[in-house]
This record gives C-alpha cells, structure tokens and sequence, in this order.
C-alpha cells in the first residue's frame, strides 16, 4: 500500500513539474532543458575523473588539453559541457534580474566563458601540482644512494638502490660498471640508463 501511495506522489511531483516547464516561454525552457542535462553530463564527467576513466583523458583532449598552447586547449567536450553548464544556469537564474532577452543570452553567454576560464585555471593548478609531485629519475643523478639489493660487477645483472629525493624514498634498479656492490653500500648515482635504470659507483 505504501508503494502505490509513493508511486502516486512521485507521478504528481513528475507531472506538476511537467505543468510549470511547459508553462514557461520556449527561451527558459531552452535554458532549464541546457541546465540540467549538462549538470547531468558535468556530474557524470567529474564522477569519471576522479574514478580514471574520463574519455577526454584517455584520447588526450581532457586533463591534457590545459596544456597546450593557444585556443586550442580550450576546444575539448570537457570544455563544452562547462560551457553550457554556465550558460544553462545563467540564463536560469538571471532571468529575473534581466528582463531583456538579448542581454539574458548575452549575459548567459558570458557567464559559460566564465565557467570554461574557471575550470581550465582550477585544472592547470592541478596538473602543475601533480607535475610538481612526480619523481623523475634525472632528479636522482649525484644523488648519494644505499645499496638495497647487490649490484653485480660490470653490468653483468641488475640490483637496486634507495634513494631519497625531495624527501621520498624511491627504490631503483641499478647497474654498475665497476667491482660488485654489496648490499649497504654507498653508492653515487653517475646517470640515467633507460627509462627505469640507474647507473651508480662506489662513493
């Protein structure tokens, strides 16, 4: 009995809201129709990014497009939801205090601009942070190093050392062009071999 009792509410709800869309003029109707299917898609979206599975990240043209250069890194689907989310929600909600029609869209366009400005500042603050925090093993080149697991003689095999850099400890495979490095040793860090090998010496 509750349910149909719920049921019974929930299509009265439905319709009475139904009633007061279709009673307002077409360009509100436009605006709250933008408005909330692209809160929908920015819900969506920002559910995705967090999550990693964002499909403007994945084809390179979500978090990556803040940073490219020009007016390109502001053409992406991203961007064009955040768009409409502010140009929905502005001619919405200024509707009441700009009684003109071309200024409301003027005004709604505006607000959209200000929306992708405001997201593509907010998103390269986030990269440059998350660039900030990624270890490069260039960083560890002169860097002293303890040697966690032996080091054969000559490269003939690979071992690993721990090194600290910006007050992180990494652990790294390492080779070595001289004797054999037991483990504890201290070690300098001489390059980079590759993409995930040092090569270090003997301090």
């Amino acid at each position: 009995m509750s349910f149909i009792v719920v049921h019974l509410y929930v299509l009265y709800i439905n319709n009475t809201m139904m009633d007061k869309f279709l009673a307002l003029e077409l360009p509100m109707q436009i605006f709250w129709g933008i408005a909330l299917i692209t809160s929908v898609f920015f819900v969506i979206q920002t559910i995705m990014a967090f999550m990693g599975l964002d499909s403007d990240t994945n084809d390179g043209a979500g978090f990556d497009d803040v940073e490219m250069e020009g007016l390109s890194g502001y053409f992406s689907f991203r961007n064009l939801v955040n768009f409409l989310l502010g140009y929905g929600w502005g001619g919405v909600l200024l509707h009441n205090m700009i009684p003109s029609m071309v200024w409301l869209e003027i005004a709604a366009v505006g607000v959209g601009l200000l929306f992708v400005i405001v997201f593509v500042v907010i998103l390269r603050q986030v990269m440059k942070l998350s660039t900030d925090k990624t270890f490069h093993l260039d960083e560890a080149v002169g860097l002293i190093a303890d040697t966690y697991l032996r080091i054969p003689a000559e490269k003939s095999g690979v071992g690993k050392v721990m090194v600290s850099v910006r007050g992180s400890v990494h652990e790294i495979d390492a080779m070595t062009l001289g004797e054999t490095i037991p483990t504890g040793t201290k070690v300098r860090v001489a390059k980079v071999i590759g993409s995930e090998l040092l090569e270090v010496e003997r301090v």
